[in-house]
């Protein structure tokens, strides 16, 4: 049920995240190099581009997304997949903003740390305590119909803290880098804290109501965001959004 038109409508916004965590990847020979959850596959080409390895995959579960990959980098290798089922070893295993829709995420950090040859760089989004998720899980949890088609979208606490990254990764990772950054995205727009969900908080949900249903469960939501996120007088909203960085090796 991914978009990749949807999610695009804020595209600079939501690549800056990946430019900088493949700025601090340190340098090295990546012969081999997986991009898990690589959406539409612009990062994955930029991966290509600066590291030129013999093989590159972009990984991803939605065929959306790889569809619009194939159709403009024919030259990488894509796969419809999940996370959960790769087990090959890579020099350089990256994710920019997928991991935090997989569970159990010591398990599955112990597993990548031991499958990357010899770097791990990942970006998940650390805001899930911010209005717009909060928000969001109140209006399914307020409303008993809702929450009867909804409860099974509800994921308290998909980020782990910093600390605990740390603690997995040391197991297995010679050096850890991990660091918090909050970019403060002024969008524009009617609903633009809702239009920005919808590409990705909100796919889960849209898939689980009829359009009818949907539409009322927007306009609910819609209501607690604008009180969250005012608009200023110049038309912009402010939408503060943190992401956590981590990146090891071997």
């Amino acid at each position: 049920m991914w978009d990749p038109k949807q999610y695009h409508r804020f595209s600079d916004a939501r690549m800056r995240p990946a430019y900088d965590l493949i700025e601090r990847i340190p340098d090295n020979d990546y012969h081999s190099i997986v991009d898990l959850g690589c959406g539409s596959g612009e990062i994955t080409h930029i991966l290509k581009q600066k590291y030129h390895p013999n093989s590159i995959i972009g990984m991803d579960s939605s065929l959306a997304m790889i569809d619009s990959a194939r159709k403009q980098y024919a030259d990488i290798d894509w796969q419809i997949n999940n996370i959960q089922d790769i087990y090959e070893n890579y020099d350089l295993i990256f994710s920019n903003a997928a991991l935090q829709w997989v569970d159990e995420h010591p398990a599955l950090f112990s597993r990548l740390a031991k499958q990357a040859n010899k770097t791990l760089a990942i970006q998940v989004p650390n805001n899930f305590h911010m209005p717009s998720h909060v928000l969001l899980q109140e209006t399914i949890e307020e409303n008993p119909n809702f929450y009867k088609q909804l409860s099974h979208t509800l994921r308290y606490e998909p980020v782990l803290k910093a600390e605990a990254y740390f603690d997995i990764l040391k197991e297995h990772m010679k050096t850890i880098q991990i660091w918090e950054t909050t970019y403060i995205q002024p969008l524009t727009g009617e609903t633009p804290i809702l239009e920005w969900v919808k590409g990705t908080a909100l796919v889960p949900i849209k898939a689980a109501l009829s359009p009818e249903v949907y539409q009322s469960f927007l306009a609910l939501y819609q209501e607690k965001l604008a009180q969250a996120y005012p608009k200023r007088a110049d038309g912009v909203t402010l939408f503060p959004f943190s992401r956590l960085f981590m990146i090891a090796t071997a």
